[in-house]
């Protein structure tokens, strides 16, 4: 199996995320943090995840992640 860069794999994430595979989205995002913990994008689309999820709590520290990695 190939490796996927981060940039496939934010937009797998994205793709599974669009068509409510939860956990595939959160599995995308979250090998992204582990290999670049403060990702703009990755942070911010699993608070938005955690969010729709009812996790607002567990959200909050990606969305400060990702503003204090990319504040625009």
């Amino acid at each position: 199996m190939a490796e996927l860069t981060i940039d496939k794999a934010l937009q797998q994430g994205i793709e599974a995320h669009k068509i409510g595979k939860v956990q595939e989205a959160e599995q995308y995002y979250t090998a992204i943090l582990k290999v670049q913990p403060k990702h703009p994008d990755a942070n911010h689309l699993m608070g938005a995840l955690a969010v729709e999820v009812g996790k607002v709590n567990e959200a909050l520290p990606f969305f400060k992640s990702a503003l204090e990695a990319e504040p625009s």
